[in-house]
Order: C-alpha cells, then sequence, then structure tokens
C-alpha cells in the first residue's frame, strides 16, 4: 500500500526523507548488467524476466523448487544436486521479488506466483506433473498451486513450511500495519531482515552463507517494496486452511521439519498429525530452519525416498 500523501507522518523526524526516497537504500537497478555474471539461464514471461537454473537428465521426472520469502534459488544448494545425480530432472527459479528476476511494481499475491510457476513451466516446455519442493513462504504458494492445479502437480514436498504461527519481530510486525508500513518498512526493514539470521543455524558459518546471499538482495530497487507485498498477501500465519485442503486431494504430501526451528517453529505434533493426516512426516531432531544444509544427506535421502515411492505410483495413475 502507498501513501497518498506525507500526512500519516506529519510532525515526525522520518517523514521527509522516507517520502523522498522511495528505493531507501536500493541504488542498483535488477537490468541486464546486474544478470551479467549470473548463473543460468533467463525467460521473458508475462510480468518479467524469470532466472531459472535447470539440472539433471532431459528425461527425468521434474522436481520444481520454490525458494522462501528472501533467500533465492542458491538456498536448494546441496539438495538439487543429489536429486539431479538421481537423475531427477530439477528447477530452480527466483521467484519475481528475489535474485536476477524482475520486481514489477504490482501486488505481490498467491496468484502471481501461480502465473508465474505455470509461465515458467510452459516456457520451459515441462508437459509432466511436477514435484513441488517448497520452503518456508513457498509452502502456502506451492499448497496453493497444487489444489488450483491438481493435474499439474505429481506430489508436494514441504520444507519447514510457513502458515501456523510464523514469528515476526516487532520491526515485521508494524511494516504490516496499513499506511505506516511501507515507509516504516524502508526505513527499517534491512535492520529488521538482518536480526533474523541468527536464528537460521546454531552454524556460524551457514549464518555466514545466508549473509552473503541476502545482504546483495538489500541493494536492489523495488526489493523491500515487492517483499512487504508478497508478506502482505501470502498467508504466512494463517494457511491451515489451506494445508487442510490440500491433504483432502489425491497428491502425495511429504513434510520435512526440524524440531528446533526458530524460524518456522513447529507447532504441537498433534495439530501438524491432523492437519497433514495424509502426509509423510518427517520431523528431525536437533535440526533447525535448514534441514537440507544441516543435514544433508539425511534430507536428501528422505526427499528421495517420497519421490521414489509416493510420487512414482501416483505418476502411474497420472
Amino acid at each position: 500500500m502507498r501513501l497518498r500523501s506525507g500526512c500519516a507522518l506529519a510532525g515526525t523526524a522520518i517523514a521527509v526523507p522516507v517520502l523522498l526516497n522511495r528505493h531507501r537504500g536500493e541504488t542498483i537497478p535488477m537490468d541486464a548488467r546486474a544478470r551479467r555474471d549470473a548463473p543460468g539461464s533467463f525467460v521473458r514471461l508475462r510480468r518479467g524476466t524469470t532466472h531459472v537454473m535447470v539440472d539433471g537428465p532431459e528425461s527425468g521426472e521434474p522436481v520444481l523448487f520454490v525458494h522462501g520469502a528472501t533467500l533465492s534459488l542458491w538456498v536448494w544448494d546441496g539438495l538439487f544436486e543429489r536429486l539431479a545425480r538421481a537423475e531427477y530432472r530439477t528447477i530452480r527459479f527466483d521467484r519475481y521479488v528475489v535474485g536476477f528476476s524482475d520486481r514489477p511494481d504490482i501486488d505481490y499475491n498467491q496468484a502471481l506466483f501461480e502465473e508465474q510457476m505455470i509461465d515458467l513451466l510452459e516456457a520451459l516446455g515441462v508437459d509432466r506433473p511436477v514435484t513441488l519442493v517448497a520452503l518456508a513462504f513457498g509452502g502456502p504458494v506451492a499448497a496453493e498451486f497444487a489444489v488450483h492445479h491438481p493435474e499439474r502437480v505429481a506430489g508436494v514436498c514441504l520444507v519447514s513450511p510457513d502458515g501456523f504461527a510464523t514469528p515476526l519481530n516487532l520491526g515485521l510486525r508494524l511494516s504490516l500495519l496499513p499506511r505506516i508500513g511501507e515507509p516504516f518498512f524502508r526505513l527499517t526493514g534491512n535492520r529488521a531482515l538482518k536480526s533474523r539470521l541468527p536464528g537460521y543455524s546454531r552454524d556460524p558459518r551457514l549464518v555466514a552463507r545466508i549473509q552473503a546471499g541476502l545482504l546483495p538482495e538489500l541493494r536492489y530497487r523495488g526489493f523491500k517494496r515487492s517483499l512487504l507485498s508478497a508478506l502482505r498477501n501470502v498467508p504466512i500465519r494463517g494457511a491451515e486452511y489451506l494445508y487442510r485442503f490440500l491433504n483432502t486431494r489425491d497428491i502425495p504430501i511429504q513434510v520435512v521439519w526440524g524440531r528446533q526451528d526458530p524460524i518456522t517453529p513447529m507447532p504441537p505434533d498433534e495439530v501438524l498429525r491432523t492437519v497433514f493426516s495424509h502426509a509423510d512426516l518427517r520431523l528431525l531432531d536437533g535440526v533447525g530452519h535448514l534441514p537440507h544444509y544441516e543435514r544433508r544427506d539425511e534430507t536428501a535421502a528422505i526427499v528421495l525416498d517420497f519421490l521414489r515411492n509416493a510420487v512414482a505410483e501416483r505418476h502411474t495413475v497420472l
């Protein structure tokens, strides 16, 4: 939501500089120059350019990775390679907002991300049902896609999914408020996002890797505006209804979650087992938000077991 005028912040010290600088701290446009040394390839979709990386044999069963709110497709390092080596066709892409994809000045909601995924699969010529592997914020996005397009989905693997009671620090909560939220997030968003980094892992090397991936995002124009729109429009704190509905569809579901995840803490076991009564639940002791980093081999084996059994069985039906 944009401020119609400076009235809401009249008399405050931050009103003038915030309103005069819509891209506060974001000095670099996401354009051909910014993408010059980026790996992978780019496809032009209805709403803009999308960054994509495809690995594994062309004949392999397709797996579409859906990343979280702020960390781009590199967050799947360590998992996609193992699936590609097992002869799956892995497709990683940057959602609009993040990474090397465009940041169009529009509302960022479920419909937009659903459209992007459909357009991307068509541009890549993927004509078979895909397995969706989704992290955190990507959970509600993947679930809604599967509910709306069950014929396109062979299975859904949710890793540390948002949608239950995802905690937000004070800065992020204030940013979600109407009218004041957007200028407040432009002013304080970088600090609020950085303050979450230590919660990603107890391993300082992993935290450093995540920080190295996040900090460049904060320099690109439109990142905070687009991210805030996404946080407001995707049910990161109220997606139980969506997961319950997905659970009623004839689509295999797997949930992989670390019991010590402070970024998206698990709900009580009884809640999880009720919402996902038909899912393959893999709840890992001593693991935080990114199980595919903290226990790479174990997590890859879990996902491959899902692909080779539940998903393969659905492929025979489809």
